[in-house]
């Protein structure tokens, strides 16, 4: 899957009404008050979160408050004005039942990177015999595999699209085994380890495909939806209230390819630690956003 642009374009009807509001608000930005990020306890969302507060602090002064929960707390707490902004709403499909029921209460800031959930296989499963979720039918696949398809945890809304897809591409004799994400990639990595084939309910980003080089299976009847796009998600107003920082979010987007790297850095040290050191690294690609903000404000006034 091709990473997105770093610079792609955002254009946002929102933006020229901002703009007279932008500059006089930045030059108070560090006596505001805290904008408040809503993070679910998922590697990238944690990388994303983190960054953009280095980003916000650093450019704008602007305090930041960081606020864990599960995801159907954070749509709630985002409707009712408790929380400022999330920044991992999966759309059009994995939080599309949130999105219609709080929609009218939220502001769509923009496209982050992109993401896909679905079944995946690790290289040493030959794609001439294994390419799609139907060829797990053949009977010789379905020995090497042992009828079992990895899981992370059960009831998941991932595994519920698992059992879905097992129904409708009629794997009979084929079971969901599920573990954790832990132990579902120990499990794999431990018959890699033995030459043996594994399938697991994978999604991205993820630092297993930095580590490990897998492939998604094809999924004609597209039971887990393809490709998905990760949108920072605000509360109504809330670029009325923080123009500025609305302004970066709509510029703001990571490589996948960099972001799966941080996560698998960041299991070897710490996600503070890689944060840092990307965005050290990375100054002039953080400032060009905020630059391209002000542009955009700068074009939007009269």
């Amino acid at each position: 899957m091709p990473a997105p642009s770093l610079y792609r374009p955002k254009a946002y009807a929102w933006l020229a009404s901002l703009a007279l509001t932008a500059s006089s608000l930045l030059a108070h930005a560090a006596e505001s008050a805290p904008v408040r990020i809503g993070w679910v306890n998922w590697s990238d969302t944690e990388i994303t979160a983190k960054l953009a507060q280095t980003a916000l602090q650093d450019h704008l002064k602007q305090p930041v408050q960081m606020i864990q929960a599960d995801i159907g707390i954070q749509f709630q707490a985002l409707a009712n004005g408790n929380i400022d902004l999330i920044p991992m709403v999966w759309l059009p499909n994995t939080h599309k039942a949130f999105w219609d029921k709080y929609q009218s209460k939220l502001e769509d800031l923009g496209v982050l990177y992109e993401g896909r959930i679905g079944w995946a296989v690790p290289d040493i499963v030959p794609e001439s015999e294994v390419a799609s979720l139907e060829d797990l039918n053949k009977p010789e696949v379905k020995e090497k595999l042992g009828g079992r398809i990895l899981t992370s945890e059960a009831g998941n809304d991932q595994y519920k699209l698992s059992l879905k897809a097992i129904d409708a591409y009629q794997l009979k004799g084929y079971k969901l085994v599920a573990s954790s994400e832990t132990g579902m990639l120990t499990e794999m990595e431990r018959n890699l380890s033995r030459g043996q084939w594994s399938v697991i309910n994978a999604w991205n980003p993820h630092w297993m495909f930095s580590k490990w080089k897998l492939r998604y299976l094809k999924e004609p009847k597209q039971i887990f939806g393809g490709a998905e796009q990760i949108h920072a998600v605000a509360r109504k107003g809330f670029s009325q209230q923080y123009p500025q920082v609305a302004y970066f979010f709509a510029h703001y987007s990571l490589p996948l390819a960099d972001l799966e790297q941080l996560m698998l850095k960041a299991k070897q040290s710490s996600s503070d630690a890689v944060v840092a050191e990307y965005y050290a690294a990375n100054q002039p690609r953080f400032a060009a956003m905020f630059a391209a903000a002000a542009q955009a404000a700068s074009a939007a006034q009269p």
